[in-house]
């Protein structure tokens, strides 16, 4: 009788215990970097507000967008030190913790956008999520932000070689420092918020980013000419500390995935919806668009960096899982 007594007490201990850090009422401070109105912007939002609504307010997520609790490298360091909860981080920022997440930087990685949508909701995307952990980060979704091109003031560019000489402003990262290099252009980098001005004064003779980033900051009022060349292929991974997920009850935890889930299906649809609106907005400001560029070409001068970054950062393992989803296998 006593050992039976002494097996329930465990079996109640042990149940307990496993939801012993669990919180009645959990509120989340979720930063990001991300510009107000953009489909990846707008979806967090959304996805705070449903959270909230069937938790009944046990879980809420306090959202601080475009850059108001620093920059994304700074974001991380709160989340690693405890003063953040939860951050939406573009995956080639987070290489400020491990340098294999840099290679979302790599060019023309993908064959296509379905491909490349494919690969983060599958094995390459679970890979990536598995080196966040390592730095307590649990992924709870992706959201796309889409593929960059080039504006500049000189010509439209076709072939690798009309980027050559190209003083073209790229954010700091040692990748797309050493792609654009590789081209023979000279890349510059700088903040985001002072590329307009460089423009303007004739500092800079191009810049690099997403319709979404082209349309909004009205680069098309010092910028000619728009050439689709879609050369990096951005991602943002939502991520929320360790220590605050396991917080969070198993069946509010789930809600916060499924909302997630559905977030990342209506920025696909928002920025496939959204593309040809920003094209005209871009065309009919006066931007010259040229959508025939040789990508091909580009993808192969730009092949030697896949190597060099291979054996020097990425490794075989990792770019074995990307290869099988590239689409060019």
């Amino acid at each position: 009788m006593r050992k039976m007594v002494m097996v329930i007490f465990l079996v109640l201990l042990a149940g307990c215990s496993n939801h012993a850090d669990e919180k009645d009422n959990i509120e989340l401070q979720l930063g990001h970097a991300l510009s107000p109105g953009t489909a990846a912007s707008d979806e967090l939002e959304r996805m705070a507000e449903a959270v909230e609504e069937r938790t009944n307010g046990k879980v809420t997520f306090d959202i601080y967008g475009n850059s108001k609790l620093g920059s994304e490298t700074e974001m991380l360091q709160q989340i690693q030190m405890g003063a953040m909860d939860a951050g939406a981080i573009m995956i080639g920022s987070m290489q400020t913790l491990d340098m294999r997440l840099a290679i979302e930087d790599l060019p023309y990685m993908w064959k296509d956008q379905q491909t490349a949508r494919e690969a983060y909701e599958g094995e390459f995307g679970d890979y990536l999520s598995g080196i966040a952990s390592e730095y307590n980060l649990h992924q709870i979704g992706y959201l796309e932000w889409g593929f960059r091109h080039i504006t500049n003031n000189s010509k439209p560019i076709v072939e690798p070689e009309d980027v050559k000489n190209l003083d073209i402003r790229v954010a700091e990262t040692a990748l797309r420092v050493d792609t654009f290099e590789a081209l023979g252009a000279m890349p510059t980098v700088m903040a985001f918020s002072e590329v307009y001005g460089a423009l303007q004064q004739g500092a800079l003779d191009a810049q690099e980013n997403p319709l979404a980033n082209i349309a909004a900051p009205r680069f098309y009022e010092v910028q000619d000419y728009l050439s689709l060349t879609g050369h990096f292929y951005n991602t943002v991974m939502v991520v929320v500390s360790e220590d605050t997920w396991n917080e969070i009850s198993k069946e509010n935890q789930e809600i916060i995935l499924e909302e997630m889930k559905k977030s990342t299906e209506n920025v696909y649809t928002a920025n496939d919806e959204n593309e040809s609106s920003y094209l005209q907005e871009l065309e009919e400001n006066g931007m010259q668009i040229n959508d025939d560029v040789n990508t091909e070409s580009f993808r192969e001068k730009l092949l030697p960096v896949y190597d060099k970054w291979e054996e020097k950062v990425f490794g075989k393992e990792l770019m074995d899982v990307y290869r099988k989803a590239s689409g060019f296998e």
